[in-house]
């Protein structure tokens, strides 16, 4: 390796060309880059997919057109649940579907006085305000709305005219019980617990000013929609609130305290605290992108995820804050959303939004041990299909005739987890809390496995996600992938802070003699005894290509079972849906084919994304958009085995492209500008100090790197654009072509 050093000439010329601070997104006009990305309405539509969605992590709404003639105004709160497993005794669940349901609220209805003429509507996500006009016959009716950033309130503002100062606001409780029963029926459930102890009607209470909702459920919880009304002149004020508590007495008194605090607190300083929170909430990382119909999804997406969770609230589950009334998904799925909704968020400088997910694996896992029940397996955990916060979700062995035993679930959630781990450098939660679930997961696999007579180590049937209602065989490549990744990341663990973990020559034994992926003449098949043979819109025979890059493209001996897999998957489309197309995307990202990544991305947006950016497949899905935005990452970073790489799937044809504050392994925030279809610059801030390693793209022999602390820096080169230096906890580093 050629080993260069800065000059005391190079160093005062760099600080002489990097005299400016560091890189920052304080440098960026955010009102106006992010208002030309707001939703527009010409005029509203009635659909939910095409509503005004809001949302603070726990309570939201979505404005849409009812009929011809009236609005309608669903609210949601993400925790309101069948919630039956906390039942003591005298009830037993069998279908976490319905015993475990996300339940719908109910919706408020604005009748106009008049016929309406004509309506508009614009959402903010830079302010996260949705405000419009509707026009009558008998006047106008001008509204703003919104969802507290940080108070569980919803408010709706009005200043009409005319006639239509006396619109009309209604509200309509929704049955509670699960959407699933409305969409499947009771064949699903005959006999069950479920249908015999069906919840208690709801109430209606009027208390002095304050109008309720509220709905006992069979669980012993209460929750409870409440509403109050303020006029002044032509305006009109209104703010709704949803509590649940363990009792009605208790569910009523929380709604009116918050429904109270709001009217006890001066209008404009209400709205004002809630953009402030929004609009600090952006500036935790930037990128622009050529593409501005993709810019704007991106963008979308990061405004989604603040609406759907916060680092102190819930899992997104697949409906997010916005319930309906229908849908077969009324739940948490663990075989692919809840990994995809999870894909992106560290890379964007925001894991403190991931912490749900971490927080409810380590305070269920007596659940995720429940969910084990093949025998002696009291040291392994495991996570079937669906469920609910709580993680229980049982993986049963006698599935693996339908394709349902999930063996890789867990192990691939963890994956994610790792991430966050790495990405922040927090060793503290690597060794003491992601470790042990690590060590679970893979636990299970020694109770399964198989040893064959060629001495290798082999799984017996389990299920590759989606692909057939038949089993798939054994020697699944999800399940190899997954387990292979998980073995080197125990070992590389216990040698990293010298563990000496009892296991370690159990672990090193297992992947030296798992056995290999099973491939044929169109690439990875599905296990050893299913080859690729039909449609597949999920790609978990794939894992080991994207995300866990262990075939990789910068493997020479491997690009070509890395391209026929791909060019196999996509070449029978008849059971592919969006997020096919973000998969598929990023690996080709992962081949530095940025042409074809974006040209996925593009079909996504063109035939399966939604006008609010919603996506569904019979009933709302959270998940695809959120891939779709780890794939847009991958254009212009991508941080694997001991590497950052930089720009490493731009197209061609995007000439200009920048981001800053991407978070990568080491706990590096990277920050680069393109210009010219050439790297200009790129900025690295290690939080952790420590060893980086970045392919560049630029020539690593004509490079200037100056430390914006004035201290002398030395690198190495390692390869033509990739290099590699030693960084101080807090030094910020900046990269250019001499």
């Amino acid at each position: 390796m050629k080993k260069l050093s800065l000059t005391a000439l190079a160093i005062a010329i760099c600080c002489a060309l990097f005299s400016a601070p560091k890189i920052t997104t304080g440098q960026i006009n955010w009102q106006k880059f992010l208002e030309p990305h707001a939703f527009v309405w010409d005029s509203i539509r009635t659909d939910y997919y095409a509503g005004a969605i809001m949302g603070n992590g726990l309570l939201g709404a979505n404005l849409y057109k009812n009929d011809e003639n009236s609005y309608r105004f669903d609210v949601g709160r993400v925790d309101v649940t069948e919630n039956r497993g906390r039942i003591a005794s005298g009830y037993s669940r069998s279908h976490l579907l319905f015993d475990e349901a996300r339940l719908p609220i109910g919706y408020f209805t604005l009748h106009p006085a008049g016929k309406v003429k004509s309506d508009s509507m614009r959402l903010s996500i830079y302010e996260a305000v949705a405000t419009g006009v509707i026009v009558t016959d008998k006047g106008k009716i001008n509204f703003k709305t919104y969802v507290h950033a940080q108070k569980n309130i919803i408010l709706l503002e009005t200043d009409s005219e005319g006639a239509e100062t006396e619109f009309r606001w209604s509200w309509t409780p929704l049955r509670a019980v699960s959407p699933r029963l409305l969409v499947r029926g009771t064949d699903e459930i005959e006999n069950s617990d479920y249908l015999k102890y069906p919840n208690p009607a709801v109430k209606e209470v009027i208390d002095g000013d304050y109008q309720m909702s509220v709905q006992p459920l069979y669980c012993g919880l209460t929750y409870a929609v409440a509403w109050k009304e303020v006029r002044s002149g032509s305006k009109r004020r209104i703010a709704i609130t949803i509590s649940q508590e363990d009792s009605e007495t208790e569910a009523i008194a929380a709604a009116k305290q918050n429904v109270g605090e709001c009217f006890s607190i001066n209008d404009k300083a209400l709205e004002k605290s809630h953009k402030k929170w929004w609009k600090e909430y952006y500036t935790a990382s930037f990128a622009t992108f050529t593409d501005k119909n993709l810019e704007s999804f991106y963008w979308r997406q990061v405004y989604k995820l603040a609406c759907a969770t916060r680092p102190d609230k819930m899992i997104i589950d697949l409906q997010g804050p916005w319930a309906v009334q229908r849908t077969p998904w009324p739940a948490i799925w663990f075989n692919l959303n809840t990994q995809l909704t999870y894909s992106w968020e560290v890379t964007a400088n925001r894991q403190a939004f991931t912490r749900p997910l971490w927080k409810a694996l380590n305070e269920n896992i007596e659940n995720l041990h429940k969910n084990v029940v093949i025998p002696d397996a009291s040291d392994a955990i495991g996570l079937g299909r669906s469920g609910s916060y709580g993680m229980f979700s049982v993986l049963n062995p006698r599935n693996a005739d339908k394709n349902q035993y999930e063996v890789g679930n867990l192990t691939w959630i963890l994956f994610y987890y790792w991430q966050y781990c790495t990405y922040t450098a927090d060793n503290k939660e690597l060794v003491d809390r992601f470790y042990p679930l690590l060590k679970a997961a893979v636990n299970y696999y020694f109770h399964i496995r198989t040893v064959g007579s060629d001495g290798k180590y082999h799984l017996p049937p389990t299920a590759s996600p989606e692909y057939t209602s038949a089993s798939s065989g054994g020697d699944v490549n999800y399940d190899l992938a997954l387990l292979r990744w998980g073995l080197a990341t125990l070992l590389e663990i216990d040698s990293r802070f010298a563990l000496k973990d009892a296991k370690r020559a159990d672990w090193q034994d297992f992947l030296g003699k798992l056995a290999d992926y099973p491939t044929d003449e169109h690439g990875f098949r599905i296990s050893a005894t299913l080859g690729f043979d039909y449609s597949h819109r999920h790609y978990s025979h794939l894992l080991m290509i994207y995300p866990l890059y262990l075939v990789n493209w910068e493997q020479p001996e491997n690009q070509n079972i890395i391209a026929e897999s791909i060019r196999r998957w996509m070449s029978l489309p008849g059971a592919l849906q969006g997020y096919s197309f973000t998969g598929s995307s990023s690996m080709y990202a992962s081949t530095g084919d940025g042409e074809r990544a974006v040209k996925q991305l593009q079909t996504l947006l063109a035939k399966y994304i939604q006008f609010n950016t919603l996506y569904k497949e019979s009933g709302p899905v959270f998940e695809t958009p959120m891939a779709a935005a780890a794939s847009l990452q991958d254009l212009y970073i991508q941080s694997w085995g001991g590497k950052i790489r930089v720009f490493p799937a731009v197209p061609d044809s995007w000439k200009e492209a920048e981001f800053i504050n991407f978070r990568t392994e080491g706990a590096f925030l990277v920050s680069a500008k393109r210009k010219d279809g050439k790297t200009s610059v790129i900025q690295v801030e290690s939080e952790a100090g420590g060893l980086c390693r970045i392919q560049t793209g630029m020539d690593a022999n004509n490079l200037k790197i100056s430390n914006l602390k004035g201290k002398n820096t030395t690198f190495s080169v390692i390869e033509n654009g990739v290099i590699e230096f030693e960084t101080e906890k807090g030094g910020i580093y900046l990269i250019i072509a001499k």
